[in-house]
């Protein structure tokens, strides 16, 4: 038989022992708690990195409307006369657009020339179209595919000032030109701004 002594001792060592066996479990637990929370600080910087690619893949900037487009308008049933058509030169500024158009019917019989300015939403531009011959004023919307550009006037905004009409594409497709200058014929590789037009 142990003596009291003794079995206090064995009591207190099993306490130690009991003791010592908690200590481990609430550090295996606040270790495991630690790691946890590491893991979920993880995840968390996972998905807001995820959610930022995400927002800035989503903030794409728009595609390039700059330079120079335009279609031709040919009398098939009589090639002897000119072709007319309609070019326009534009500019980007982030967004905004701006530039110049002219147009001519076949034959050269009307010319037209005029202001351009608008805003890129995605891959289409909105844009309004001032004439100089009669002053009217069109909104056009033209939606870009590779190197084409689909034109349409989608309304008037102002209507000619005198009964002259104007020489604007109503439903085109334009296709991307290499930037000349209009008197040499020569490539122009400069970049103008909204402030030239």
């Amino acid at each position: 038989m142990l003596s009291a002594y003794s079995n206090r001792a064995l009591r207190r060592t099993e306490d130690r022992a009991a003791k010592a066996g908690r200590r481990i479990a609430s550090l295996r637990n606040r270790r495991s708690a630690s790691a946890n929370a590491r893991i979920a600080l993880l995840s968390l910087a996972c998905m807001a990195a995820t959610a930022c690619a995400s927002a800035s893949a989503a903030k794409k900037t728009p595609p390039d409307f700059a330079g120079a487009w335009s279609v031709e308008w040919c009398d098939r049933t009589n090639p002897n006369l000119d072709c007319g058509g309609f070019d326009i030169t534009l500019v980007q500024e982030g967004d905004r657009l701006c530039g110049d158009f002219g147009g001519a019917l076949v034959n050269l019989r009307q010319i037209d020339e005029g202001r351009i300015v608008g805003t890129a939403v995605g891959d289409t531009a909105v844009l309004t179209v001032r004439s100089n011959r009669n002053l009217s004023i069109v909104l056009v919307r033209a939606k870009r595919v590779g190197n084409r550009l689909h034109w349409r006037m989608v309304d008037e905004v102002k209507r000619a000032e005198n009964d002259d009409i104007d020489v604007i594409a109503t439903d085109d497709v334009l296709i991307r030109q290499p930037a000349t200058d209009k008197k040499t014929g020569r490539v122009v590789d400069e970049r103008r701004t909204c402030a030239d037009f």
